[in-house]
């Protein structure tokens, strides 16, 4: 069954599947606990992980470079679940907004009954921190930070820094610090050298949180959040994500990282037209291809990557076109 309200905010969405049967809707249905963690936004995710990995690689001698111990795997995959935590913990909170918003709908509209998804907010949360605990208790302390900064300051009410002006672009820069981090943990356990060599990503990831806050500026309006484009308006918003993509694109040239610099180099037209002309495709084209171009910098290191993106990328088409008739994912401008 199609949701309408949805499709409303989509009119003119492609659906590229031919007319589903009733088998598999109702198949699709039992994904609702799978993709009620958003997993397109393990894109980023995983991209950044892989990146704190590949950038630790660089620094050690060569005797060390091959690991075929599973580690990476393995705390990549325990970072998905916690990070699926965050996802839920985010949306239990957004109810009202997302239905305003037209978007984040499986728990909004009841598919998921808020009950099913505490529980499975809680266990995804508990399992991960068991498993690094096992790696390492330094790895257990990151993945605490993480849920903290991702999940617990950036949705409960009583911290709420997503709602923040100034603690939304904190938390998000800090999350990818410690994700990047992580990922530089399984190579090499410092301090010093993954926050310098996070900087790029932390500003490019910044940048992109700070474009989106355009996108659900009405939404948040109505329910009293006090995002930086509620409160400084669509110029002055523009202007500081150029920023925080000019300080990727130029740190990343410092440190001499090929693997962040040219995805910015390439993203940076996208920001500079957004600023130009201030138009929401424009807008959420400097959102989009950051990400892929990052992604696809990752896959020429790890080319197994491109095949894990590309079964989530159409897994979760499927799932969005069976279950709700949308066509999502997508890089359209809309």
């Amino acid at each position: 069954m199609r949701n309408e309200r949805v499709e409303k905010m989509l009119p003119d969405a492609t659906l590229i599947f031919s007319k589903n049967s009733e088998f598999m809707a109702r198949a699709s249905r039992v994904f609702d606990y799978l993709f009620v963690l958003r997993p397109t936004l393990f894109f980023p995710v995983w991209t950044v992980y892989a990146a704190g990995f590949f950038s630790a690689k660089r620094f050690l001698p060569d005797a060390h470079q091959v690991d075929n111990s599973g580690w990476g795997l393995a705390i990549g995959i325990a970072l998905s679940l916690l990070m699926g935590s965050a996802f839920i913990l985010n949306q239990l909170i957004d109810v009202p907004t997302d239905k305003l918003n037209n978007k984040l709908f499986i728990i909004a509209d009841g598919h998921i009954s808020q009950t099913t998804a505490i529980l499975e907010t809680i266990i995804l949360a508990v399992i991960p921190l068991g498993l690094v605990a096992i790696y390492s208790p330094a790895m257990m302390f990151m993945f605490v930070a993480i849920y903290l900064v991702t999940g617990i300051f950036y949705s409960l009410p009583i911290f709420k820094w997503k709602d923040r002006p100034v603690l939304g672009i904190i938390a998000n820069a800090a999350g990818a610090f410690l994700i990047f981090s992580a990922g530089w943990w399984i190579k090499n356990i410092s301090l010093l050298q993954p926050f310098v060599h996070a900087i790029p990503y932390a500003s490019a990831v910044a940048a992109v949180y700070i474009f989106t806050t355009i996108i659900d500026m009405k939404g948040d309006v109505k329910f009293g959040k006090v995002t930086i484009a509620v409160r400084f308006g669509l110029l002055v918003t523009v202007w500081v994500g150029i920023l925080f993509e000019i300080i990727a694109l130029l740190s990343a040239w410092m440190l001499k990282d090929p693997l962040i610099f040219y995805p910015a180099l390439f993203s940076f037209p996208f920001f500079v037209l957004a600023v130009k002309r201030q138009k929401i495709a424009d807008i959420i084209r400097a959102i989009k291809f950051p990400i892929l171009f990052l992604a696809l910098a990752i896959c020429v290191v790890l080319p197994n990557y491109f095949a894990l993106l590309t079964i989530t990328y159409y897994l979760s088409k499927w799932y969005y076109y069976y279950r709700f008739g949308l066509h999502y994912p997508n890089l359209e401008a809309k």
